[in-house]
């Protein structure tokens, strides 16, 4: 298997992951948990996984001045913002509408990238896009009706955020090893999380008991795995490709949400799930 498979594979393997960040989001709001602990816990835990990894793995975790500080930003800045700003839109609109204004990031990242990279889309990738994103409005168009408008709001503020963390972090994931790269930036956001939160109403562990497993699927499988999968992908094929790619997770989203959530595929979510899924095979075909 060659790298570029490699990394399409591993983009694949992180929007899956990814995926079911907005469903385990609405369990847990449905036990009793507010933002702030959900956001702070999900670090946490995810920062212990990270680090006891790379120590088991004997992974060297020294970094120079710089590099920490670049990493300290991209966490307090940029994770942790993205973040907060998508699990605050779940308050106030469902996984579908959330994911559809999320997932305008492919744009914003290729317009980024052709200013800081000079990395010019070509015409597969710009059709990539289009189809793509009106994959997106098929699948995700049938849910919208009464939306809140603070909701979407959140949720652009997430794309616009996830956009320049995207092209930031491919500076620095070349040169450090993707799992210390994200041990990193999860540490970081814990802190950045600990101060917002701190600021804004606090925390508190009155919740229901099972929400913890909500609450360690988030930190385990929306936050470890599907970091790791994403930075190692993102070595081998590059910021553009990866973000497009990396649409099939508003797919898995819809499917996710029929099978937990109750809430049905339409013909047109269908029809539209495989334009974004057609856009992804065009980029990973370029």
């Amino acid at each position: 298997m060659n790298n570029y498979l490699k990394g399409v594979l591993l983009v694949l393997a992180s929007a899956f992951a990814f995926s079911f960040l907005p469903i385990f989001i609405v369990y847990a709001y449905e036990g009793g948990a507010d933002a702030n602990t959900l956001l702070l816990i999900r670090f946490t835990l995810a920062t212990v996984i990270f680090f006891s990894y790379l120590k088991l793995k004997g992974y060297n975790i020294k970094l120079d001045r710089i590099t920490l500080f670049k990493f300290f930003l991209l966490g307090v800045f940029g994770y942790t913002l993205q973040s907060r700003f998508f699990f605050m839109a779940l308050k106030y609109i469902t996984p579908a509408i959330a994911s559809m204004f999320l997932y305008t990031y492919p744009v914003l990242v290729s317009i980024i990238t052709y200013f800081v990279d000079k990395e010019k889309p070509s015409l597969r990738l710009a059709a990539s896009i289009v189809i793509a994103s009106l994959g997106l409005v098929l699948v995700m168009g049938t849910s919208m009706g009464s939306v809140d408008i603070r909701g979407v709001g959140f949720a652009l503020l997430a794309s616009l955020v996830y956009s320049l963390y995207i092209v930031a972090s491919n500076k620095l994931i070349k040169r450090v090893p993707a799992v210390t790269a994200s041990a990193y930036i999860v540490l970081f956001s814990a802190f950045g999380t600990f101060i917002i939160g701190s600021l804004s109403g606090g925390y508190s562990l009155n919740f229901e008991p099972y929400t913890w497993i909500w609450i360690i699927g988030i930190a385990l499988v929306c936050s470890v795995i599907a970091m790791i999968t994403f930075f190692k992908g993102m070595e081998y094929i590059g910021p553009t490709k990866t973000s497009i790619i990396s649409l099939t997770e508003a797919v898995y989203t819809v499917v996710l949400s029929a099978i937990m959530l109750q809430q049905f595929l339409t013909v047109w979510q269908l029809i539209g799930g495989a334009g974004v899924l057609f856009g992804a095979y065009l980029v990973a075909r370029a």
